[in-house]
């Protein structure tokens, strides 16, 4: 009978505890996070120097970039769509980048044609493309021309323009 008592309690130790274990259950947690799209300019500025024109030696010049190592350049989202425009600068004529005029130092404006020189500006990265992620760095990579007709009668002077190029996601 002592057995049977034993027995007994030890099969009820056990029904009590496999009732504990099955009145458990689970929770289920969802993480979720998204990874949201920008572009970023990395360096706000940089010089595009067409340096001494000389009207008599004549020719076309070629403007010298001076975007850094770590300038001149943007960053998007690996995958994000982005567009670079131009606003062709203070003294255009009209848009589309080949009407960009540099005004002289003194003039007030551009309504004299020798106060303006015409210049061209191309950005290796102007119209649309997708980001690289940002540890990868995209270059505006400017270019500018101008040739002879465009300052052969210019006045003497310094001249310069601003050009603002906007990068959109």
């Amino acid at each position: 009978m002592k057995g049977m008592t034993i027995r007994l309690l030890v099969a009820g130790m056990f029904a009590a505890a496999a009732g504990v274990a099955s009145a458990g259950g689970s929770h289920v947690i969802t993480v979720s996070a998204s990874v949201t799209g920008v572009c970023s300019v990395v360096d706000a500025t940089s010089t595009l120097a067409f340096g001494a024109l000389d009207p008599v030696s004549g020719g076309t010049v070629n403007a010298v970039w001076s975007g850094t190592a770590s300038g001149g350049k943007f960053a998007c989202t690996k995958g994000q769509p982005y567009t670079v425009s131009s606003d062709d600068g203070l003294w255009k004529s009209s848009s589309g980048g080949a009407n960009n005029r540099m005004k002289l130092s003194t003039a007030t404006d551009c309504t004299v044609a020798t106060d303006c020189i015409r210049y061209t500006l191309t950005s290796v990265t102007s119209g649309t493309g997708a980001g690289f992620g940002v540890g990868n760095r995209i270059s505006f990579a400017v270019t500018g021309q101008t040739t002879n007709p465009d300052y052969l009668n210019a006045n003497v002077g310094s001249y310069g323009d601003t050009v603002t190029l906007t990068v959109a996601p």
